[in-house]
């Protein structure tokens, strides 16, 4: 092993992007193997597997479930997705038998570990290194020895029924009957969530509209508002009618991001087919299309989250280019290694390293942030030893790049306490 591989696979990192819920709801809902499906579940339906065919409320039994899963993992072991998944499985459980047998056993041993109340450190902190991962799961309630918390702000400019007006008066404590009330009410949950160690805030709005964004005026934003809430209907408004207001309080969550000091993880690129309703409109998601909301914030710090593949040639070009967007690696290494280290390689060569964030597993569960940290650090590695041999970085040079993208540049731009690090 090289002094550089080595430094790498040795490094304490920073995580600065995962979807992962705390040891106890997971004891709760007592997870087993088909409880971790997460990316390999889009990759199953990819290859034509019923979308809800493994799903926990769906009427089959495990034994149906495993021999489901097999038709179809056999048909798509050879994504990046799938070669997680068994490393994850492998490493961690010792799984060799992939047989319907071997997978009933696999899930014994899932479900025991989801009662272990050690699984989340040792897995964390003992085996794949992570000191501290940021974790979006709409709830600021986490264990601050493992995570810091992220919220989705979403929720406050896509409203369908009054029951979302209903959940935002809950959770600020306050009344909403006018449009200068709701904005109250989200700088309320701002101050709420600071309060409570959110460490950032998160817009995920790629998956279900365009990035783009006008600047409605306030008077346009309200005008949605009260039709609104003056006709609530099942239907509720067209997208197109809600356009107005929704842009605008995109606009006001950057403002209010700003001035409690918070940086703005945005979701770019790929739209993950589990997750996503709205027929994976990949355009939606292109990274260009915030080039005015970063010109008119500088000083927001916008995380432009998965390198925006397949938008990576243009998304270097804006992190390169403007102060306030920086890069970052989540998810990219998992949707496609050899993508990951073709732009990691252009990165270095045209973006300042104190810009680049290395590392976000971006998992909702423990065992696939273990696979990705491993995958992710060999394939940095592997850079970083082909630059040095280029005579693009000496050694030292390339241990500094390391340490900076895999954990000091996330202390530093997340205000993480250097003492619980």
């Amino acid at each position: 092993m090289s002094d550089i591989q080595a430094f790498v696979s040795s490094l304490r990192i920073i995580d600065g992007h995962e979807h992962l819920s705390m040891q106890a709801a997971r004891q709760r809902d007592q997870t087993g193997l088909f409880g971790l499906m997460h990316y390999l579940d889009s990759d199953l339906i990819s290859a034509g597997m019923p979308r809800e065919a493994l799903a926990r409320q769906t009427n089959t039994s495990l034994e149906e479930k495993a021999a489901t899963f097999l038709t179809y993992w056999n048909k798509t072991r050879n994504t990046a997705y799938a070669r997680m998944f068994r490393t994850a499985m492998e490493d961690l459980y010792g799984m060799n038998d992939w047989s319907v047998n071997g997978l009933l056993d696999l899930h014994e041993k899932i479900g025991s570990a989801s009662n272990n109340p050690d699984w989340y450190r040792h897995v964390l902190q003992e085996r794949s290194g992570i000191d501290l991962a940021l974790t979006l799961i709409q709830t600021t309630n986490v264990d601050f020895s493992l995570f810091r918390p992220v919220m989705f702000f979403d929720f406050t400019f896509r409203l369908r029924t009054l029951k979302d007006i209903h959940d935002i008066e809950k959770g600020a404590g306050m009344t909403i009957r006018t449009f200068r009330q709701y904005l109250e009410a989200v700088d309320a949950l701002f101050h709420k969530y600071v309060h409570e160690g959110m460490a950032a805030t998160k817009l995920g709005h790629a998956y279900w509209r365009t990035l783009a964004c006008g600047k409605p005026t306030e008077q346009e934003a309200e005008a949605v508002f009260n039709k609104f809430m003056n006709h609530p209907s099942e239907d509720g408004l067209s997208q197109a009618e809600w356009r107005p207001f929704q842009d605008y309080l995109i606009h006001y969550v950057i403002r209010r991001s700003i001035a409690h000091g918070l940086p703005i993880q945005i979701h770019t690129g790929h739209l993950e087919t589990s997750v996503s309703g709205d027929g994976n409109i990949i355009t939606n998601s292109r990274v260009s299309d915030l080039l005015p909301l970063l010109a008119e914030y500088p000083d927001a710090r916008f995380v432009l989250l998965h390198t925006g593949f397949p938008y990576h040639s243009e998304y270097m070009s804006i992190v390169k280019n403007y102060p306030n967007a920086y890069a970052d690696f989540t998810w990219i290494y998992v949707i496609s290694p050899t993508v990951a280290k073709q732009t990691l390689h252009a990165m270095i060569e045209m973006v300042p390293q104190s810009k680049i964030h290395a590392f976000g597993g971006d998992y909702n569960y423990i065992e696939g942030t273990y696979a990705h940290q491993k995958l992710a650090r060999r394939l940095v590695a592997e850079v970083l030893e082909e630059k040095v041999r280029e005579g693009a970085l000496d050694e030292d040079e390339a241990i500094d790049f390391a340490k900076a993208v895999f954990r000091n540049n996330l202390i530093e731009f997340y205000q993480l306490n250097q003492a619980k690090v």
